[in-house]
């Protein structure tokens, strides 16, 4: 299943960026809501080692994992 999960995976991966780019793209991306929804990402020491299809795994689970948390934050939220 993941691999079916990785070729239809929409990912922005950003290396050489400054800050002050990386905002202004970020910014530029979220006030075009026509975009598909990615998962963005930023080239680390760690995942510049990893072979693509290694890393794009390991993207899929953190962002299931963070949308997740982020579902029930906001069914918390919610309830309060």
């Amino acid at each position: 299943m993941i691999e079916e999960e990785i070729k239809k995976a929409k990912v922005i991966i950003i290396n050489g960026f400054s800050n002050e780019e990386l905002k202004e793209f970020l910014s530029f991306y979220k006030k075009n809501p026509n975009l598909p929804v990615p998962i963005f990402a930023t080239v680390t020491d760690n995942s510049i080692e990893k072979k693509v299809k290694d890393l794009l795994k390991e993207l899929i689970e953190e962002n299931a994992v963070f949308n997740k948390m982020l579902k029930e934050s906001r069914k918390n939220k919610d309830k309060e």
